[in-house]
């Protein structure tokens, strides 16, 4: 099966740091014409225009003060930047505070995969971090590889995101959320990340973490508004509809690869969660570039 366009980190001069604060205008004429799955996180606030950017088949209006986040496996379309002005931060994923070292704790803090993926921030906040991503990039222009400046420019990066996930944690409905049912939810979409493809079934995942799949359930719809079993439906919709639309995939091999034993059970799924076979998203999806979100 032929896949989707993946973009990783790579700025082989960068690699111990991770992180590459650059202005859109420097990299404007390298934007992909295509979809892309990215391998890494993404930050563009929006310094001045307008223009539009597509996130998981949602297009997003962007303007002055506008946030957009991606994060790795989300597919992106670099929709219209022409009349666009932004600074944008590229971050490696390992570059972040995960592991043994010191700061591993502020990982579960920043909690990037509830962020919104396009924010308009209040004019003081807008302020604050056009001021710190300048701040940034002049640090990085005078970066020498040195372990001190990639200490530097990496506790930059994450005293951005710190106060970027206070703002989108006011934007969260998690935040309302007792702190039991914040790991219940957490740890059931971390498993089902892994396992979507090849496991469906509630009862799998219940199992697995140790709950009753009521528990699950109530998580979700603390979160979503929706039950453990529609959480699972839907990312592996949305995982069908990156492929069906970003992909010269087949119909068959894309319900193979999500784990349906039979073509027929894959087009029934796909019909009874989105409204429409399989066959004719993806038609719409090429004919239109522009595929209606789940």
């Amino acid at each position: 099966m032929e896949p989707i366009k993946q973009t990783s980190f790579e700025n082989k001069e960068l690699t111990a740091l991770g992180i590459e604060p650059i202005r859109l205008e420097d990299m404007r004429d390298k934007l992909p014409a295509v979809a892309e799955r990215l391998e890494f996180y993404i930050l563009i606030l929006v310094t001045a225009g307008s223009g539009k950017h597509s996130v998981d088949f949602v297009e997003y209006g962007l303007s002055t003060g506008s946030l957009l986040f991606v994060r790795p496996g989300q597919v992106q379309e670099w929709s219209d930047y022409a009349e666009l002005d932004a600074e944008v931060v590229l971050i490696n994923p390992k570059s972040l505070p995960y592991g043994d070292n010191m700061y591993a704790a502020d990982s579960s803090l920043l909690a990037l995969d509830r962020w919104q993926n396009c924010t308009l921030l209040p004019s003081s906040l807008y302020d604050d971090l056009l001021a710190a991503l300048l701040r940034l990039r002049r640090d990085f222009t005078a970066f020498n590889g040195s372990q001190l400046d990639i200490a530097l420019v990496r506790h930059e990066v994450l005293s951005i995101l710190l106060r970027l996930a206070r703002w989108q944690d006011q934007l969260s409905s998690m935040v309302s959320l007792p702190s039991r049912s914040q790991k219940t939810y957490q740890l059931f979409i971390q498993l089902l990340e892994q396992q979507y493809t090849a496991q469906h079934s509630l009862n799998y995942y219940a199992q697995r973490l140790g709950y009753a799949q009521s528990t699950l359930s109530r998580a979700c719809l603390k979160y979503e508004g929706v039950s453990a079993k529609v959480v699972i439906d839907r990312r592996i919709a949305l995982e069908a509809q990156r492929i069906l639309a970003h992909s010269r995939a087949s119909v068959a091999e894309v319900g193979f690869y999500l784990g349906f034993s039979e073509t027929t059970n894959f087009i029934k799924f796909f019909k009874r969660v989105l409204g429409t076979t399989p066959s004719v998203f993806q038609r719409n999806a090429r004919g239109n570039h522009n595929p209606n979100p789940i």
